[in-house]
């Protein structure tokens, strides 16, 4: 049995392991990216004392420098990656861009394009530079293998009941195969945790539909995509400052962190939501509410609450436990640090089959040269 998982525990590191190291390394990057970001392009978040401008000010201005292009999202100084600035994701044609607003003035501080290093970054992260040719779904799978990687792995660790403790610590020795083992399997054992959490999400971010399918389950509870309409109206679209109170009456105890604008609906189609997400309570990075508005009333149209709708808790929970952005710099920092160590398992791991491989080699050609 041992024998049969080592070979599949091999097998499945040897296909997916240049993958892994990529996503990996990419990973770590990506953790610090807005601290990355804000020590090197640091007049983005720049923040005036002063009353914050309102919603309307800061999206005039926005619109003012580029009034051909649409706005897809709204950061609000409340978010926490915006680090207190407004930013607004702008379209025009097929060019894609971020308007950094400063909340005290309503003046624009800078702006980003989308082929910024990140951008690349997140993409060979996401999709393997591979958008689309099925990037995500390949990506996903990886996301599942690394999943029985560690699974087999921990089987394989087991020292039995009476050692345990001695499969956690380092122990010294000359010989170079026995410290590339000693390595591979303490640095393996301590990384458990983190690896089981970040390919488990990385799969579920492609596949928990199917995943959930499997018991029976959805894994989340949206309104149905019928019902998210605005109905267009003489006098127009209400002011983005008129929407944010809509939402904030409808979740009196929340701050609005995020809105996503509707996208221009094609022909015969009716135009779309405006989904508001906010945030009220503990909140591990990614909104714990949601309001859709109609575009044009004001008028909610629907609502989901983390408090009491389990498909949210999910949804809110899945992207910061994939990036460690539910517990501030410290679990930013342990991320980091486990994303750095799968290319050390690769290597080790590599190094161990190499070393065994060249002995079975050397062993056969000392039998045939024998027997010669």
């Amino acid at each position: 049995m041992r024998k049969a998982i080592g070979k599949i525990h091999l097998a499945l590191s040897l296909l997916a392991g240049i993958f892994i190291v990529l996503i990996s390394l990419t990973g770590s990057l990506l953790v610090f990216e807005h601290e990355i970001e804000r020590l090197f392009q640091p007049k983005l978040y720049h923040v005036s004392a002063g009353p914050v401008v309102s919603y309307e000010q800061a999206l005039t201005a926005a619109k003012k420098a580029h009034p051909k292009a649409d706005v897809q999202r709204v950061y609000t100084p409340d978010e926490a990656s915006t680090e207190g600035v407004y930013i607004f994701q702008m379209k025009d044609g097929k060019s894609s861009f971020s308007v950094y607003v400063d909340p005290g003035t309503g003046r624009i501080n800078g702006e980003e394009g989308d082929q910024s290093f990140f951008t690349w970054v997140l993409e060979l992260h996401r999709y393997l530079l591979l958008k689309d040719f099925n990037g995500a779904e390949i990506t996903g799978i990886i996301g599942f293998l690394l999943f029985f990687i560690t699974v087999s792995g921990i089987y394989l660790w087991w020292p039995g009941i009476r050692n345990w403790m001695r499969g956690f610590t380092f122990r010294r020795s000359p010989n170079t195969f026995a410290k590339h083992y000693n390595w591979h399997k303490v640095l393996g054992i301590w990384s458990v945790p983190f690896l089981l959490v970040v390919s488990l999400t990385g799969a579920l971010f492609e596949y928990d539909e199917a995943i959930f399918g499997w018991f029976g389950a959805k894994p989340s509870k949206s309104p149905a995509k019928q019902i998210l309409v605005s109905v267009p109206l003489p006098e127009g679209k209400k002011p983005l400052d008129a929407l944010m109170r809509s939402a904030e009456q409808a979740v009196p105890d929340a701050k609005v962190i995020q809105v996503r604008m509707p996208a221009k609906p094609k022909k015969d189609q009716p135009e779309g939501a405006v989904e508001v997400r906010m945030t009220h309570g503990y909140d591990p990075g990614n909104g714990n509410a949601r309001v859709w508005l109609d575009a044009y009333s004001g008028r909610v149209i629907a609502k989901l609450d983390a408090k009491v709708d389990s498909g949210l808790t999910y949804q809110t929970w899945l992207f910061p436990l994939h990036t460690g952005a539910f517990g501030g710099i410290v679990t930013k920092v342990l991320y980091a640090i486990g994303g750095l160590i799968l290319p050390v398992l690769a290597v080790t791991g590599t190094y161990m089959w190499w070393f065994k491989r060249r002995k079975r080699k050397q062993k056969q050609d000392k039998t045939e040269s024998q027997a010669a």
